[in-house]
């Protein structure tokens, strides 16, 4: 805030050249940049008096109402220059307001759906040793703007397999399920699965279930991001480069400004800020931060809960559930460097509740620690857990302690009549990159069960590139408590779509294994891809596998077959999905989000790209069926008009939109069939009307006559009055009929307007 000089200061020479006491009316220049407003300035002894609502307007910091002495405000140096009627003020930052600047303005984008149903399937049958076994999984779901209801499961026959191996179907999971987007929460009824924290565990229930979905507000950042602050005191550039890339430029205006909400990296960072004024002198401040993708912004919220039967036998019963239950999640975001977290769980013979801790202290990591008590017939245990993890560019490393006490129950082990869960678990896991050596990773687990089951593991890995073209790796694995060690060797050669690889593994219960790969992906708009496998061991034998990928508009198929030493497989399948929108049956390969169909109205071969890349053309009845596109982000869709004829109109020619998971929507961008055509005006004497007069019709745009009387008439019906106003005012009527079967720009007349 600005403060006044002393009483006795003399005022300022800058205003010897005004008028004495008369107003006059000036235009503010803050810091050589013009405002553009002209405010009223009155001499008074000598002293420049301006109202102090008109300094706030142009941007400086002053309190206080009425006239204010502009010559006596602490850090303003104030020029009056006679000739130009400016006032030009020279401020130092302090006085000037903050500037915020972000990457980009996120909306929420309203998203769009259509009723319809579908089923995704996935087909596939493997012989081997006699036996014949084929299954059938399918997904039968009903979308629309009610939400989602879907029901999937698998039905299965064996053939020659006797009594241990079932078949029939066997039902998997069933729900509804509604997003309020706005509110970022999702509803479920029925079959789902519990939200669980890093120290928790989901089970799967029977019943309803409320929970924050973020995913489905793209706008919304929920992880608290740095802000990169500076001043300038003249207009100036601003370039922000977070580890060597540039992430956002801006011009700003002299005072502070602030980058808030930059996109960068998770972990740790460095950030330099430059700033380049006018004549192209740089000041450059590098700035050190750590983002953690585990805190949530201050004043967050995050929010589950779920009310219903657990479920048992999962995969292997249809029906199968048990005992009431409730759950919950809550995590709220604290400060930039806190995050609180608490859970709890119920049921007629378990009572559950934990809460805990995730702190990023400066740059130094983030630390989580947790505690969680159970009571259960008359048991009561606990758990504890702390971690630590830490990662830059080109290390990271992470460590967990978590401890149970032999009474500690909760919804996935309280009723298991032989439990025998982890007593003890010790994790540390580290990588680090060394620029032109390669990548180095280990991981150390140290864990032990309620019956005294010991594991102790060592994980040791190295990977490199060599030269341009091909890649090493290397891995090695020591078991303390077996005294066992395994370990792999493989190079992996990649050309286009073609991928060699080969390495030798040395596992104590095998020996070593030679083993060469080979894969060729399927290309994404459809095609063949590959991949096989021959391995040979110690003892001779020789192990080998290979598939083939086909993959259509319509469907995927696969075919196979493997052997080992006395006895061969072989096995095809089948997916795809079968979608039934605006009344219309679409077959395409399987649908795993959100999906559209583009729509011309009956227009076919009409070009349609998605993204700006080009994805094939409408069919008879003017569709295109566009299977995988990422829910809740706005996607572009457009039509090439270019190749349609003259009597083919498009009133749009693409659309932004949103569409919600697991659902589809119609994208309609209509071409309308229309007869244009020229028509020859003239007067009742039969001369051409004079150009520049105007043609209008019901229900369409005016237009121009052109020379020798021409006027083009768009979308013209079969008769169509013409009102015409010549260019000399004066007016007269015509009226035009279209002849049967005239040909795209029909050209029309001379029709006399009379």
């Amino acid at each position: 805030m600005a403060g006044a000089r002393p009483a006795d200061a003399a005022a300022l020479p800058a205003f010897s050249a005004a008028p004495v006491d008369q107003p006059l009316f000036v235009e503010l220049v803050l810091n050589g940049q013009a405002a553009g407003d002209i405010v009223q300035m009155r001499m008074q002894g000598g002293h420049g008096m301006i109202d102090a609502a008109s300094l706030r307007k142009v941007g400086l910091n002053v309190a206080g109402d009425g006239p204010i002495d502009v010559s006596q405000l602490r850090g303003v140096q104030s020029t009056y220059d006679a000739n130009d009627q400016t006032l030009k003020l020279d401020v130092s930052p302090d006085m000037l307001p903050t500037n915020h600047i972000s990457p980009f303005t996120r909306e929420q984008a309203a998203t769009v759906t259509d009723y319809g149903a579908m089923i995704n399937y996935d087909a596939y049958a493997q012989t081997s040793a006699g036996v014949t076994t084929a299954s059938l999984w399918t997904e039968q779901r009903l979308f629309g703007p009610f939400g989602t209801l879907s029901t999937d499961g698998t039905l299965r026959v064996t053939h020659n397999g006797g009594s241990g191996s079932p078949s029939g179907y066997l039902r998997y999971d069933t729900r509804y399920r509604y997003v309020d987007e706005k509110r970022a929460l999702a509803y479920t009824v029925g079959d789902l699965i519990t939200q669980s924290l890093p120290w928790t565990t989901s089970v799967r229930m029977g019943g309803i279930q409320i929970a924050r979905d973020y995913r489905v507000r793209p706008d919304l950042i929920t992880t608290p991001l740095p802000s990169f602050a500076g001043q300038t005191a003249v207009p100036s550039a601003v370039d922000l480069f977070v580890d060597g890339y540039r992430q956002q430029s801006a011009d700003v205006a002299p005072g502070r400004f602030v980058l808030d909400n930059m996109p960068v990296v998770n972990g740790a960072g460095e950030a330099t800020i430059v700033t380049t004024d006018a004549v192209g002198r740089q000041i450059a401040t590098t700035i050190p931060f750590y983002v953690s993708s585990t805190l949530l912004k201050p004043g967050m919220l995050d929010v589950a809960g779920e009310i219903g039967f657990l479920r048992r036998g999962y995969g292997l019963k249809s029906f199968d559930y048990g005992t009431a239950a409730a759950s919950g999640t809550v995590r709220r975001g604290i400060t930039q460097h806190i995050t609180l977290e608490a859970h709890g769980e119920a049921t007629k013979d378990l009572g559950l509740v934990g809460g805990g801790v995730v702190w990023a202290p400066g740059l130094l990591g983030t630390l989580a620690a947790n505690v969680t008590t159970s009571h259960s017939e008359g048991r009561t245990g606990t758990q504890w857990t702390v971690g630590y993890s830490y990662s830059n560019r080109r290390f990271s490393i992470s460590a967990e302690h978590d401890q149970r006490s032999q009474g500690y129950r909760d919804l996935g082990s309280f009723d298991l009549a032989n439990y025998a869960g982890t007593r003890r678990n010790d994790r540390v896991i580290a990588s680090v990159n060394v620029p032109h050596q390669g990548s180095f990773g280990a991981a150390y687990i140290d864990g032990e069960t309620m019956a005294n089951a010991h594991t102790r593991i060592l994980s040791l890995s190295y990977s490199r590139p060599i030269g341009h073209f091909a890649s090493l790796f290397l891995s090695a694995d020591h078991d303390f408590v077996a005294h066992s060690t395994s370990a792999q060797l493989r190079l992996i050669v990649p050309f286009g779509r073609n991928t060699v690889s080969g390495g030798i593994t040395h596992d104590p219960g095998r020996g070593n294994l030679a083993q060469l790969d080979y894969s060729r992906s399927v290309p994404t708009q459809g095609g063949f891809g590959a991949n096989a496998t021959l391995a040979g061991g110690d003892n001779g034998e020789v192990y080998g596998q290979a598939t083939a990928t086909w993959r259509g508009k319509a469907v995927e198929l696969q075919a196979g077959g493997a052997f080992t030493p006395g006895q061969q497989s072989g096995w095809v399948g089948a997916t795809g999905s079968l979608v039934m929108m605006d009344k219309s049956l679409f077959a395409a390969n399987a649908v795993t989000d959100a999906f559209a169909l583009v729509s011309t109205a009956g227009t076919p071969h009409v070009p349609v790209s998605f993204e700006n890349q080009p994805l094939g053309v409408t069919d008879q009845r003017g569709h295109l069926f566009v299977p995988q596109i990422t829910s809740y982000h706005v996607s572009h869709f457009a039509i090439d008009t270019l190749e349609l004829s003259a009597d083919h109109m498009a009133d749009a020619v693409e659309k932004n939109v949103a569409l919600r998971q697991g659902s589809g929507a119609v994208i309609r961008l209509p071409i309308r069939f229309v007869r244009n055509a020229t028509v020859t005006l003239v007067a009742r004497n039969g001369k051409a009307l004079d150009p520049g007069g105007r043609v209008s019709r019901a229900g369409a745009r005016d237009s121009e006559i052109g020379w020798d009387g021409i006027a083009f008439l768009d979308d013209i019906k079969g008769e169509t009055d013409l009102a015409v106003t010549n260019r000399d005012g004066s007016t007269c009527h015509a009226h035009v009929t279209l002849p049967a079967g005239a040909k795209p720009l029909a050209q029309i007349g001379p029709v006399r307007c009379l």
